[in-house]
């Protein structure tokens, strides 16, 4: 049976330079024997297309913006989904509080980014990066509330800032697997990565593996932990 490799990006198929190469490697060895390999990951376009041109990066789809958006190696879209713009508005307005924490924020379109809402014409993806803290879950919850659930509302854990990503709630990445699989139709072997709170729908959905440099919220999930890239593909091939 073909295999469709899942890997998100941040933490998973990449989590340094050397490590990166070498599944790089590994999955175009895999793709060779028929294989797929999805990069689905939180990244807009144009900051995964960054990582493209820097490393080399190959691979056959993309589930960008935590499942907003859908598209193959050509950069035909397979789905999007566009968020109320009113709603995007009233969540803008609500955070406003919090602007103090707050070190940048982002308004994703499909194929372009801007600081500035007004700037688009539609949103497919919020982000803000905040100063670490309790605060980016109690803005989970106030964004959920306020939208009565028609957003997803992500926290990110980083290194030096946490994340809050915020996405229509009609997708995730399981729900863009699954939209992916019905433009293929073809069978394949869902075979899925991930570590982080944007990855557990996916992770859930297909009995995924969880990486063991992963957000320690996730262990209440009880998911396979599995150490690298290149353990996966071992098992798996």
């Amino acid at each position: 049976m073909k295999k469709m490799f899942v890997f998100d990006y941040d933490g998973t198929y990449y989590r340094n330079n050397e490590e990166l190469q070498n599944n790089i490697k590994l999955m175009n060895s895999a793709r060779k024997k028929g294989h797929l390999l999805v990069i689905a990951t939180g990244r807009s376009y144009v900051s995964f297309m960054k990582e493209v041109e820097k490393f080399n990066i190959d691979y056959d789809y993309l589930i960008l913006s935590s499942g907003a958006l859908i598209i193959d190696k050509n950069e035909h879209i397979i789905g999007s989904y566009m968020m109320d713009l009113n709603l995007v508005k009233g969540v803008n307005k609500l955070l406003e509080p919090y602007h103090a924490s707050l070190q940048s924020q982002m308004y994703i379109d499909e194929f372009m980014n801007s600081e500035i809402l007004s700037q688009l014409n539609q949103v497919i993806k919020m982000t803000y990066t905040f100063n670490k803290g309790d605060i980016c879950y109690e803005i989970q919850q106030s964004v959920n509330t306020y939208t009565h659930e028609e957003f997803k509302t992500y926290v990110v854990a980083g290194t030096s800032y946490d994340y809050v990503e915020i996405i229509s709630s009609k997708t995730n990445k399981a729900v863009a697997i699954l939209d992916l699989l019905k433009h293929i139709q073809e069978d394949y072997t869902i075979v899925a990565a991930g570590d982080s709170e944007n990855d557990v729908e996916m992770l859930i959905e297909f009995d995924g593996y969880l990486m063991n440099n992963h957000d320690p919220r996730l262990d209440t999930y009880r998911l396979r932990i599995v150490d690298s890239i290149e353990s996966i593909v071992k098992k798996e091939i």
